[in-house]
């Protein structure tokens, strides 16, 4: 249902997460090269420069994001079965981790051992991106468990 609290989280994850492929997670810059990391790839903004990852290093961060805004969709639309959208979340959540982890650890460091540029964090609005949307889906997952809460405690009752 539209009007439940969750469901504004879950948007704003997806929105989040949607918002990441157009944004750099970070950048490597010296006078001989200028690179961006995006989701889907590495891109070289000098013109006639190489890019130092192909496609196919990238493409599993790209294909664990568009999981995670799909799980989140999934999740809106299964408003009647609170313990499935449980579940669903908390994927979600072990996903995002996951590609911040290997952001953070395994892309960024393989850059720059290839280049031999330290990355560069301040103009790269990309990297917060995915923190922003573990915190929707953190907070998604909290207010589902206080709904189930307050059902079983009404059934109680009855």
């Amino acid at each position: 249902m539209i009007q439940r609290i969750q469901t504004v989280y879950l948007a704003l994850a997806i929105i989040a997460i949607g918002l990441l492929y157009f944004f750099p997670m970070a950048t490597f810059f010296t006078d001989l090269a200028y690179l961006k990391l995006y989701i889907t790839g590495v891109k070289n903004m000098a013109p006639d420069g190489t890019v130092p990852l192909s496609i196919g290093y990238v493409a599993p961060l790209t294909v664990v994001a568009l999981v995670i805004a799909i799980l989140a969709g999934i999740t809106i639309s299964l408003y009647k079965n609170r313990s499935k959208q449980i579940q669903l979340t908390n994927i979600a959540v072990l996903l995002n981790i996951l590609t911040i982890l290997s952001v953070l650890f395994i892309y960024i460091p393989l850059i720059e051992r290839r280049t031999s540029i330290k990355a560069d964090f301040s103009g790269s609005l990309g990297i917060y991106l995915p923190v922003v949307s573990l915190m929707f889906l953190v907070l998604a997952n909290r207010a589902i468990k206080r709904d189930d809460k307050l059902v079983r405690s009404s059934d109680r009752l009855r």
